[in-house]
């Protein structure tokens, strides 16, 4: 079935959905690999799932077959430039510092906010990506402050950790019909 919607269209809705930036390390055939990721959930805790989508025209998807674990590393808002540099789009030279560490679940990314290493647990096929699901055997969580880089609307953000006002009370806005949604 062919879909009416704009691919444009839906890109912008899905990036309105605030998400955490992350870089997914393995190490494949005795080399280190890495790529940028958004795609990344928490699936079970129990068992402790987790899961990343990587695209398969990705160098990182060309390695699926030969990986059997994982790190997700969580960056720290500081991390921009590793997030370019594994998504890419670096541009200049030299790269930025960055190291890799040892871990349960092979290479982790040191300095990173937190990560979590999986073993594979199962690769399905997701349209253009694949989505990867990993049993989690380890974690690291880095120092403080934990604050973390964030990606919406295309752009990396940051948090704002200052006080914030209270959410509206959604009853009170009379803007728009109420939407009723029906379940076949």
């Amino acid at each position: 079935m062919t879909s009416s919607i704009d691919p444009r269209a839906f890109r912008d809705a899905a990036g309105l959905f605030a998400t955490g930036v992350a870089i997914v390390t393995l190490e494949a055939q005795g080399e280190v690999h890495a790529m940028t990721v958004n795609a990344v959930t928490s699936l079970s805790l129990d068992p402790m799932l987790m899961l990343f989508c990587p695209a398969k025209k990705a160098r990182l998807a060309q390695r699926i077959e030969h990986m059997r674990q994982f790190t997700i590393n969580f960056l720290r808002e500081e991390q921009e430039a590793l997030s370019t540099y594994f998504a890419g789009g670096w541009k200049s030279s030299p790269e930025p510092p960055f190291r890799f560490v040892p871990s349960p679940a092979g290479p982790r990314l040191e300095g990173c906010l937190a990560a979590v290493g999986c073993d594979v647990e199962r690769v399905s096929d997701g349209g253009d990506h694949w989505i990867v699901m990993g049993r989690v055997i380890a974690l690291h969580r880095g120092v403080e402050p934990l604050r973390p880089l964030l990606f919406y609307r295309g752009k990396y953000r940051a948090v704002d950790f200052s006080e914030s006002s209270p959410a509206p009370d959604l009853g009170q806005v009379t803007d728009e019909p109420p939407h009723i949604f029906y379940s076949h």
